[in-house]
């Protein structure tokens, strides 16, 4: 079957590559209409789940007869521009927004005699917002809902996929310097996420999560409620005009496109990749082909999953430890420790109501404590003393200290109580850890291998002899850096401290030998019994596991500096 197959993707590639091969397509495909499409977002006239047909149909109702422009070239945006000297306001509602320095001059030059902006994005280009702010920091919250707070009402808002509620980050405003009189519109969890700056004549609206325009979200109350309070901010006087030239694909890596396109095909240079030799040879390009064919085919055959006679449905997983780390790490990479304090008191009073029947989010005085107390034969100051740690308002001494001594508490409390049982101790007591290395080394390792054996392969061709040479360096290099890539640097067990050497080796110390730890300038020696000791660098460790160890050190060991 192996053989047929290499036989028939050979004798399909080359039909393919002889001159005249191959025909058409047929122009007759089938298309499949699909009532319901989640995939695409932000258009705004897509009537579909995901796009912000409504919202735009809401503000096309607020200007009543005023007309609404949608410019998606700069040719269309500077007729307008140039018309005459009406005021206006420009819109944005989307993923990616960017815009060229002389475009967004042009428009403040209207903002400035009297026009309006009014962006909601998730991501805008730092040449704009230096038009609105000094210094602009942004925090997030990571949630499935917000409830949004402003002067009017209070609005909850849900994030959904194809009907089902998921969890994502709602963007806003943390520390802003903006170079005009400035007001918020509309809050959540204290942050702002809508506000308006005083422009010369004109106004900047500006609003950090456009996943509340959706059509979803406008055909439930709440959600067109808050619509209907944004778009009031906004003047009934004024035309509107959409900037669809400035979005983004949500793809969008962040390439400088002008550069791309200033180098263009009639640049003039010349093509000098190391494969460039390969490529205008037919018989080489060829035979380059099938190799990469036949290799597919041995992944594809060699690769099938073979399933046993009886089907074996093996018992889901238990991913609540998961979930949890890894909300715990998106929370510490960012540093938002009062933001995981906030989930922890979430988590607590979730449980607390799951268990006791006890709903903390809506005290009256100290009669749920009080409840909460009698119910658990729990002391009520060790209970109080507990709920306000969770609520505490001083953000700035919020510290890593802080989250794991509340860790802590919340876990004893619930081992008391009996919520955590023994199995699940023992099982989070047998948690482990992994550290690895960085990745910009064994990349690199994996790179010049790949070079190495090209040029081998080059200089063979060529028939010039140090090219042997060449092959076995280059699959060194490769199964070095795969190797690096591959091991931890270090593994912590319940009982273990496992190290890898950069060739695979692994040794196993007891954690019950550490004597005591010291931190230097390049890393940490751990020291163990019978003059063993263990040293960890820091430069070939990733910046994030250097963190994570850091702060497993600080926790279980007593580090000397």
């Amino acid at each position: 079957m192996l053989i047929g197959g290499f036989l028939l993707f050979g004798l399909l590639l080359v039909w393919l590559l002889t001159p005249g091969g191959g025909s058409a397509p047929s122009n007759k495909s089938t298309q499949v209409y699909t009532s319901s499409k989640w995939e695409d977002r932000y258009q705004p006239f897509d009537k579909n789940p995901r796009g912000t047909y409504l919202f735009h149909t809401l503000v096309q109702t607020h200007i009543k007869k005023k007309d609404m422009y949608l410019t998606k070239r700069y040719v269309q945006l500077d007729s307008i521009l140039s018309k005459d000297d009406k005021k206006r306001t420009y819109m944005f509602v989307g993923n990616k927004f960017a815009l060229k320095n002389s475009e967004i001059d042009s428009i403040m030059t209207k903002v400035e005699k009297g026009s309006d902006i009014f962006f909601s994005f998730e991501e805008i280009t730092e040449n704009i917002l230096d038009r609105f702010f000094d210094t602009v920091y942004f925090r997030s919250d990571y949630d499935e809902q917000e409830m949004v707070y402003t002067p009017r009402a209070r609005y909850k808002l849900i994030e959904e996929y194809q009907k089902d509620t998921i969890a994502k980050l709602w963007n806003a405003f943390g520390e802003i310097k903006p170079k005009g009189e400035t007001k918020a519109l509309s809050t959540f969890m204290e942050m702002e996420n809508f506000i308006v700056i005083q422009m010369g004549k004109g106004k900047v609206f500006l609003h950090t999560n456009p996943n509340m325009f959706y059509n979803y979200q406008l055909k439930r109350n709440d959600g067109f409620r808050h619509a209907r309070y944004v778009i009031d901010q906004l003047s009934s006087k004024k035309e509107v005009v959409i900037l669809e030239l400035g979005r983004l694909p949500d793809d969008y890596d962040g390439e400088d496109e002008e550069e791309e396109e200033a180098k263009g095909p009639g640049d003039g240079k010349m093509d000098n990749s190391l494969l460039r030799w390969l490529l205008v040879r037919p018989m080489l390009r060829n035979a380059l082909l099938l190799l990469i064919g036949g290799l597919l085919l041995y992944v594809l055959f060699r690769t099938q999953r073979k399933r046993p006679a009886v089907p074996y449905h093996p018992k889901k997983k238990d991913m609540t430890l998961a979930f949890t780390e890894t909300i715990t790490s998106i929370y510490y990479s960012k540093q938002n420790h009062f933001g995981m304090l906030q989930v922890q008191r979430k988590n607590f009073y979730a449980t607390i109501l799951k268990h006791y029947f006890v709903d903390l989010n809506r005290r009256d005085g100290d009669r749920e404590i009080r409840i909460l107390a009698e119910k658990s034969n729990k002391p009520f100051e060790e209970i109080k003393a507990l709920v306000n740690s969770f609520e505490t308002k001083e953000v700035s001494k919020v510290n890593d200290q802080t989250i794991i001594q509340m860790a802590k508490l919340q876990q004893e409390f619930y081992k008391d109580m009996g919520v955590i049982s023994e199995k699940i101790d023992q099982r989070i007591k047998k948690r482990e850890m992994i550290f690895r290395r960085g990745l910009v080394l064994p990349i690199g390792l994996i790179l010049f291998g790949i070079i190495a054996v090209l040029c081998g392969f080059y200089f063979l061709v060529n028939s010039i002899g140090p090219g042997i040479a060449l092959w076995p360096i280059g699959a060194l290099l490769i199964t070095f850096g795969v190797l690096r890539l591959v091991n931890p640097y270090l593994r912590v067990t319940e009982k273990h401290l496992i190290t890898y050497s950069e060739f695979g080796r692994k040794r196993e110390y007891l954690r019950e030998d550490v004597i005591s730890t010291k931190s230097t300038k390049s890393g940490v020696v751990i020291q163990l019994q019978n003059n063993k000791k263990i040293v960890i660098n820091y430069w070939d460790m990733s910046r994030f596991d250097k963190e994570q160890f850091d702060r497993f050190i600080s926790n279980v060991h007593t580090l000397d500096l």
